[in-house]
């Protein structure tokens, strides 16, 4: 009899995930979601608790760009503070350019990056504290052990000589590139040794680097020089210290002067572009509370600038630097690229929250699109691609650079919030004239069998575009003008990103927050869009006519549920709408409501406006036989 009974729950299990509508029957998709426990560090409300915490890691940087080797060659002092509860006998490395390495997780799975026989990052002295240091070198990540403990409130300086060849066929989130007639342009990322996030919900963070996602690391102060041809511009992820000592007379007094300016000053055009020289400067660069360094080098550069006005924090007004290099092969395109900067600094300065750096810059080499603080990547093939590539990776410094997503488990934070507020940005630009989508409409019928949840890290995932990009992006936009509303959505919303701002949320912290500054249960909704791959398929099924009005059948034919968006046209032509709420599922997947109306229905409507992610339109729509 045991094995009867056992015999019988299994088939019933198979029976049931194989029939998901039976889902709906039970209304578990209305079930709390399985989330940490709160505690003094991350709140029930998705605020940060009293003992939050994170690490520090101050860089000071000195690096050199060997043209005629083709090398990057630094030397770095990081200053790491343990503000953690706990004490460290470890600290592990990140070596990200030891992904083109034959012994790189990314080139075990066969996906090569075309540096032959590369040989990473040749580390020639590693000190902690002036004592050598003992150290594992795992491709991409290295575990450091500290020859003295670190308790918590304590600091150590791990002191650091390095080198590697500059890729030159790989292109991947940074990249060299010769194809312009006044010399190569590099640009530099993912490229010094940092230390690796230890934080309260994973400890360390060592997840190797594949290529696919991202990037998570720690706030720090930058002090960077770096030392390029005498003929070089210089852009960079932090403020520019030194500018009397590498920049002209001249270029000194236009900086100056964009600084102050909304039109647009050539700093050096193409006319002032200097012959190759064995001469080098040394350029300095300041970057405050950012959570990496990227910069960009060329004597091709052709550097343009203005600045914005926004408002700080406190109302105050403040400018901001917005200045472009791009070889003189582009400038067909480049031209309106520092009014591209102005905008987007400007709206998200607006409407999430202020820049909070003294200027952004973006330059035209080998990598497509990237995003790093206070720089940013670009390439385009119009204006168009141009400003709305530009829009994407100046909004990721809000997501993830003043937002501290962790981008390698949660790129959807960073990625499906950042198309979010693309798709606004771009409808304040171009207003009535006709655009391209930052990122194409989601069509959810398109993906119905693509069952990978939203939430799920983009190592593990063939459609990163679709599922990081995308499906969160809409999602967001779904949540925001169907489900709560422009002005509840916009208060929590906010609520949100300045809760966390210059801090690392997780899921938990944004769905919490949500719900406690929304006022609204949404656990259906973060489960079946974002925690799992639920789909939705609302139908009509009877509809009877009655002297009152008209009753409706209505049916969830899959595992998801949502509000239903109902439509009837009556035959004297006037036009009723309702919404009803989620919870006539709750407790079946059929669902009858009669609708009063004074005169005889003869259309019937689910999503009139196919705004909802159904994945089946055709059972949408009832009309009365002629």
């Amino acid at each position: 009899m045991r094995y009867a009974c056992i015999l019988l729950l299994l088939i019933g299990c198979t029976s049931k995930r194989a029939n998901p509508p039976s889902f709906a029957h039970e209304g578990s998709v209305f079930l709390d979601l399985d989330l940490p426990t709160p505690n003094t560090f991350r709140t029930g409300s998705g605020a940060p608790g009293s003992d939050y915490w994170q690490q520090q890691a101050d860089h000071d940087i000195k690096v050199r760009l060997d043209v005629a080797l083709n090398e990057i060659v630094g030397s770095e002092v990081i200053q790491y503070k343990n503000n953690s509860p706990d004490t460290l006998t470890y600290i592990w490395l990140h070596l990200e350019q030891n992904v083109h390495r034959d012994d790189s997780i990314r080139s075990r799975e066969g996906r090569e990056t075309g540096e032959d026989q590369y040989e990473g990052i040749a580390i020639t002295r590693m000190e902690i504290d002036g004592v050598d240091a003992t150290w594992h070198d795992y491709a991409t990540v290295a575990k450091v052990l500290l020859p003295t403990p670190l308790k918590p409130n304590s600091s150590v300086k791990i002191a650091i000589d390095w080198s590697f060849a500059m890729p030159v066929k790989a292109s991947l989130r940074m990249g060299y590139d010769d194809a312009y007639e006044d010399g190569p342009v590099w640009e530099l990322a993912q490229w010094f040794p940092t230390p690796c996030v230890y934080d309260d919900v994973y400890g360390w963070n060592s997840l190797p680097y594949i290529g696919r996602g991202e990037f998570y690391t720690n706030f720090g102060n930058y002090k960077v020089a770096i030392t390029v041809p005498s003929n070089h511009v210089v852009l960079a992820s932090g403020a520019l210290a030194n500018s009397t000592v590498v920049l002209s007379q001249e270029e000194n007094t236009r900086l100056k002067s964009a600084m102050q300016s909304d039109e647009k000053i050539v700093i050096r055009s193409v006319e002032e572009l200097e012959e190759e020289s064995a001469q080098e400067k040394t350029w300095i660069f300041e970057g405050k509370q950012i959570r990496t360094f990227a910069w960009a080098s060329s004597a091709s550069f052709i550097w343009e600038a203005a600045s914005v006005e926004i408002k700080t924090l406190e109302g105050k007004a403040n400018r901001i630097l917005c200045q472009v290099g791009y070889p003189k092969e582009e400038s067909d395109i480049w031209d309106e690229a520092v009014t591209y900067l102005q905008h987007s600094i400007r709206y998200y300065s607006d409407t999430i929250y202020p820049y909070p750096w003294p200027q952004i810059s973006m330059s035209r080499g080998s990598a497509g699109g990237m995003e790093y603080p206070m720089l940013v990547f670009c390439r385009g093939s119009s204006h168009e691609s141009l400003f709305n590539v530009t829009d994407h990776e100046v909004g990721h410094n809000w997501f993830p650079m003043i937002v501290n997503t962790d981008e390698r488990r949660h790129a959807w934070m960073d990625e499906g919030f950042n198309t979010f507020v693309n798709h606004y940005s771009l409808e304040n630009f171009y207003g009535d004239r006709e655009h391209k989508p930052d990122v194409s409409k989601y069509i959810a019928s398109k993906f119905m069998r693509d069952l990978k949840a939203i939430n799920t890290p983009p190592d593990l995932l063939k459609s990163r575009r679709h599922l990081s990009y995308r499906k969160p992006g809409y999602g967001m936009r779904f949540l925001r003008e169907e489900i709560l509303g422009q002005e509840r959505f916009d208060e929590a919303w906010l609520d949100y990103v300045h809760r966390w701002a210059f801090k690392a949320p997780r899921p938990s912290d944004f769905y919490r927050t949500m719900e406690d500054s929304s006022g609204v249960d949404l656990q259906w909704f973060f489960r079946g869009f974002f925690e799992e791959p639920m789909q939705l398929d609302q139908a009509i099924g009877n509809v009877e006519q009655t002297d009152k009005g008209v009753t409706v059948t209505f049916r969830n034919l899959a595992d998801w549920v949502c509000p239903v968006d109902v439509t009837i046209t009556c035959l004297d032509s006037t036009i009723h709408t309702y919404t009803l709420p989620v919870t006539v599922w709750a407790w079946s997947s059929s669902h009858k409501q009669t609708f009063k109306l004074n005169s005889k229905a003869i259309k019937v409507q689910i999503d009139a406006r196919n705004v909802y992610p159904d994945i089946n339109n055709s059972n949408n729509f009832w009309s009365a036989s002629k």
